[in-house]
């Protein structure tokens, strides 16, 4: 079975809608009798049209069950849906109107309009809700705000079994964010087989996220609070974009912007805690620190795209694509406490920061002969980052006077970290027999980066694969991948001797440990599998099986990573029992697993520095993730005047963490597990009332229990250094119910 693309839909549509027209000229006895065009004509010129509107009552509030969806409130809520279609009798003329959610959080409003086969204009607006969570409290007063204050007669201490007002003054406050975006576009035909696009978009996000805040300049003095962290984002994005067309080649060029603009960079704070040893006199309780939020960026890309039919067998194609990130808001102060000092004034006003971005990717397919087929692919990315470097002489949370001291730990470099990756690839396809297709490739990819701990890596990809039809009814396949990557020496330390002036690296002893690799950076082997198989048991009855497998080990890692490895199994059935009946069941379970090595920093095992040769030093970590899903669909119709339906969903998942400790080591336990259990039930019917006209009505049960040993019995002073939230996780049992009536139309 051959597939050609049309390289014109819009024109194939045009094409349609003008030999609808041609029939109602010249089938004349459809239109007897009427004064327009008949109910068969309607049906190919028209697709059909709906506005549903009801109450939809949701029995409980609920931010987990609302995320996203809108139905977070407890309580009746009007919605409604609408779809249009309108097509011009005797023209190619169209309006589409499609709204959805009109009455929740979570609506969405399209129209598209224009002339087939000429131009078209959209309008787009869309709105979602982002609920984090409604647990979630703190002491401060006016939590929302960029400047927050912690409550008259506020009692500070060193640790918060000593604030004697925090209990009392948690207050709540819902975590959320809200995103609203207005879009708008323009297509337009011209001729010589070209045409144009142009769209624009305005998107807002505002609400509030977590955000930790800090007070402190060391490992050993710290002193933290979990805050509202302000959002109030501004994005524009704009495109344009030319393409040109024939049977031979495809050609498009574009350019695209997207504008950042942060409308709160910062946020202060007031410490909660009094000056303790290690802070500057004076940096405590009422004292206020400050954070930098997102500043304000640029992006800015050329693109072309390029495809051409060299020969009725081989076709090239390919991309290219020119980006330019910038960074230039203005610098915060050092510290916003005005008891520090500030000998050294900042060495620029900006970051200026600036990273051009290159890629380019290329793609060969062939048909050798009846039995082969080839494909050679080649890609190029560069992160060029021209951010000038600067030293800076940085002032630890809030907490000390500037050091004046050049070869002290606070006097620090950016490092405007640069790559270069490429990666070939090629893949024979070979039909053994009509019932038999065989792949083979191969991929080398490799890279070069600066002030990282390599320098370069590069990782041989080696592939098989076949397909085989057993029967008109069964089919399957069966891949495998190994890959292997390698790397160039380790040098833990080299970003930190970029970073750091020259006096004080050549003093230090490291505290990272000098044996443990990062795992993405780490020279690793990965075996992948993947088989499926289709099959039709019985008549009617369709089942795929899947199942996938994936081992990564870090055999040069001593530390950190050793092994992940993960499987995946899954099968769903489609079972159309009758014309009226049909019903689907599906399920699937997947395990990671990862396993790590370390080493205690402690005396006795190197003087508080990494040693791998000191004895009931190491500890070990199995970390594991399970996952499980089913659910089954069953839907009924007759006729034309009643249909119904119900699905039912069941997900769980477990994350387990396992510790061990060498011989002679105590004190090491298994952390608790976290759990997240979903039921849903989903209930729907709808009964013709009239013709056009029917009553739907939906039914939904969902209950959603989680477990989070991070959260579970936490009070605001359960850590002595970090403030409390008093946050739990989800559980809820929430029933909603909708009616509503819907009227069809041409």
């Amino acid at each position: 079975m051959k597939t050609r693309l049309n390289r014109h839909p819009v024109r194939k549509i045009l094409a349609v809608s003008i030999s609808a027209i041609g029939l109602m000229a010249a089938a004349p006895n459809l239109m007897a009798q009427t004064d327009g065009p008949s109910e068969e004509v309607l049906n190919l010129i028209r697709p059909d049209s709906e506005i549903s509107f009801g109450v939809l009552d949701v029995s409980k509030s609920s931010y987990k069950f609302g995320d996203y969806t809108g139905m977070h409130k407890k309580g009746a809520h009007l919605n409604g849906d609408v779809r249009v279609n309108m097509r011009g009798e005797g023209n190619a003329n169209y309006l589409e109107i499609d709204a959805t959610n009109l009455g929740l959080d979570s609506r969405n409003f399209k129209i598209k309009g224009g002339e087939q086969g000429n131009y078209g204009l959209s309008l787009e607006y869309d709105e979602i809700s982002k609920l984090w969570y409604d647990s979630y409290q703190t002491p401060y007063v006016n939590p929302g705000s960029t400047r927050l204050d912690l409550p008259a007669g506020w009692v500070a201490s060193a640790t918060t079994p000593g604030m004697t007002q925090l209990t009392g003054n948690m207050k709540s406050f819902n975590i959320e964010t809200q995103r609203k975006s207005v879009a708008l576009g323009l297509t337009k035909l011209l001729g010589g087989d070209w045409d144009v696009a142009v769209d624009f978009k305005h998107e807002t996000k505002q609400g509030n996220r977590l955000l930790g805040a800090v007070f402190g300049n060391s490992g050993g003095n710290p002193r933290a609070a979990v805050l509202p962290e302000p959002v109030d984002y501004v994005t524009r994005q704009f495109n344009l974009s030319a393409r040109y067309t024939t049977d031979k080649l495809q050609f498009q060029a574009g350019y695209s912007a997207s504008l950042f603009d942060n409308k709160k960079p910062f946020l202060q704070f007031q410490n909660a805690y009094t000056t303790i040893a290690g802070w500057t006199a004076g940096t405590g309780f009422p004292a206020y620190g400050q954070i930098g939020l997102p500043p304000d960026n640029q992006a800015h890309q050329l693109s072309a795209s390029l495809g051409y039919q060299l020969s009725k067998a081989t076709r090239l194609a390919g991309t290219f694509s020119y980006s330019r990130l910038t960074q230039n808001d203005s610098f915060l102060p050092y510290t916003s406490n005005p008891v520090l000092v500030i000998t050294n004034p900042m060495p620029r006003s900006s970051l200026e920061g600036k990273v051009n971005n290159t890629h380019l990717d290329m793609k060969l397919t062939s048909k050798l002969s009846s039995d082969w087929n080839l494909v050679a692919a080649y890609r190029y990315d560069d992160k060029a980052n021209k951010t000038p470097q600067s030293l800076y002489d940085y002032i630890g949370g809030d907490s000390t006077n500037q050091n004046v001291v050049a070869n002290s730990d606070r006097w620090r470099t950016n490092l405007p970290g640069s790559s270069t990756k490429q990666l070939i690839e090629v893949e024979a396809i070979y039909r053994l027999s009509a019932h038999t297709k065989l792949k083979f490739g191969g991929e080398y990819e490799w890279a070069k980066k600066t002030f990282e701990a390599v320098s370069n890596e590069k990782e041989h990809t080696l592939k098989a694969e076949v397909h085989h039809h057993f029967s008109d009814t069964t089919a399957g396949g069966l891949s495998y991948a190994w890959s292997d990557r390698q790397t160039s020496d380790y040098l833990f330390a080299a970003p930190f001797a970029a970073s750091f002036a020259p006096a004080y690296v050549a003093a230090q002893s490291w505290d990272n440990n000098p044996f443990q690799k990062k795992f993405f950076m780490a020279p690793r082997t990965r075996d992948k599998i993947h088989a499926f198989v289709n099959f039709e048991p019985m008549e009617k009855v369709d089942v795929h099986l899947g199942f996938d497998f994936k081992d990564d080990n870090y055999t040069k890692s001593y530390y950190g990573l050793q092994d992940a490895r993960g499987y995946g199994a899954n099968v769903d059935v489609n079972i159309a029992a009758t014309d009226a009946l049909t019903a689907h069941v599906y399920a699937a379970a997947d395990r990671y697993t990862n396993f790590e090595r370390s080493n205690r920093l402690a005396a006795g095992c190197g003087g508080g520095k990494a040693n791998p040769t000191a004895p009931g030093c190491d500890w070990t970590a199995n970390l594991s993730d399970h996952n499980y899903l089913t659910g089954l669909g069953l839907r009924y119709r007759p006729g034309e005047k009643y249909e119904i339906g119900a699905d039912y969903t069941y997900s769980k998942s477990i994350g387990k963490t396992d510790m061990w400790a060498a011989a002679g080591t105590t004190g090491l336990l298994p952390l608790p597990e976290n759990t997240n259990t979903l039921n849903r039930i989903d209930l729907f019917g709808r009964y013709a009332l009239q013709k056009n006209l029917s009553l739907n009505v939906k039914y939904i049960y969902e209950r959603f229990q989680a477990t989070d040993w991070a959260l579970e019995g936490l009070t605001p002073a359960s850590m002595a250094n970090v403030i409390g939230t008093n946050q739990v996780a989800p559980n809820y049992s929430v029933h909603a119910l909708g009616v509503s009536l819907s009227y069809q139309f041409k």
